[in-house]
């Protein structure tokens, strides 16, 4: 390799560490202010799901792919047909929130609302707080629910779950070191 060729390649590696290092430099999470998503405890008709998103400012997108439910979020699932879920996403001042409403094929009978957050590498951690945050409007609701922690070698769980005559509530939390996701699910008990 000529000389020539060894400088513009030492010119390109040092531009390239030098623009890498302003950019992480420079690189300010930004800060998340949490604010109170409406929860929706009472059965709601699957029609009124487009009016309750447009209030919210609720933007629809669907998934390429089937999404289908856990026996964790719905136990009796082998007894019901789901249809693919309607799935809204808002920014509500730079929180992300993401609201998936799973009805059954058969008579579009709203069964399960997931509300579901996740951290963010540009952002300031915000999880644990999100998670506090909706435990403690959820209780104001439903009184004190019963909480868990579970922990294994590579990360941990907190879980607290609330019920009553109509709905089964359950938040969780899950982490590595720091909470890496939060979501709130709502279960309607049958009709």
């Amino acid at each position: 390799m000529s000389s020539l060729k060894y400088i513009f390649l030492i010119i390109i590696i040092c531009t390239l560490f030098s623009c890498q290092s302003k950019t992480d430099s420079n690189a300010e999470k930004k800060n998340v202010e949490i604010k109170s998503t409406e929860f929706i405890y009472d059965h709601t008709e699957l029609s009124d799901i487009k009016k309750i998103e447009n209030k919210n400012n609720g933007i629809q997108y669907a998934k390429p792919y089937r999404i289908s439910l856990s026996k964790n979020y719905f136990p009796d699932i082998e007894h019901y047909d789901f249809d693919q879920p309607l799935i809204y996403r808002k920014d509500t001042g730079n929180l992300n929130t993401q609201t998936s409403y799973f009805f059954t094929k058969k008579d579009s009978t709203l069964r399960l609302i997931e509300y579901s957050w996740s951290q963010n590498r540009k952002q300031q951690l915000f999880i644990d707080n999100l998670y506090s945050f909706n435990k403690n409007k959820i209780s104001k609701v439903l009184g004190k629910g019963i909480e868990t922690f579970e922990k294994k070698e590579n990360w941990w769980q907190r879980t607290v779950r609330w019920d009553n005559d109509s709905i089964h509530v359950f938040s969780f939390i899950f982490g590595v070191d720091e909470g890496q996701r939060t979501r709130v699910i709502i279960r309607y008990k049958k009709n």
